[in-house]
């Protein structure tokens, strides 16, 4: 393990999945934000997906990195003050174009995030779900 780096882990109440992160000093998401704009100037992403996308960041900064990030459609659709289907279309977007993963538990249980790394770097912490 690299000097500096912060291990940490997460579960979600409603989620059952332990999954392992690493932060390092708040330089890695900066990262990631750049990152995400060279890829956009080659591989464009609607509007909504990109404040998707800096709403989970911001989200996953929030909830300091731990995975995953459980969070309900009509949530996300208020706090970017965009309809559920467009939220849905977003997040699909994002999945195809390979900035997010998502996983549905069924039923009126929240969604499972995980913003993926662009940069490859181990203190993103953002690799999916932990396989069993």
């Amino acid at each position: 393990m690299a000097a500096g780096t912060l291990w940490g882990y997460g579960f979600c109440n409603s989620c059952t999945s332990w999954l392992i992160m690493a932060g390092k000093d708040g330089k890695g998401w900066i990262r990631e934000i750049k990152q995400f704009y060279i890829a956009h100037n080659s591989d464009r992403i609607s509007a909504n997906a990109q404040a998707l996308w800096h709403y989970l960041m911001y989200k996953a900064n929030e909830n300091w990195w731990n995975y995953p990030l459980c969070l309900y459609i009509p949530e996300i659709a208020f706090a970017l003050k965009i309809s559920q289907t467009a939220v849905k279309r977003a997040r699909e977007e994002l999945a195809t174009k390979g900035y997010i993963t998502w996983e549905s538990p069924g039923g009126n249980k929240s969604a499972r995030y995980y913003v993926l790394s662009r940069t490859n770097a181990i203190y993103a912490g953002q690799t999916g779900p932990k396989e069993n």
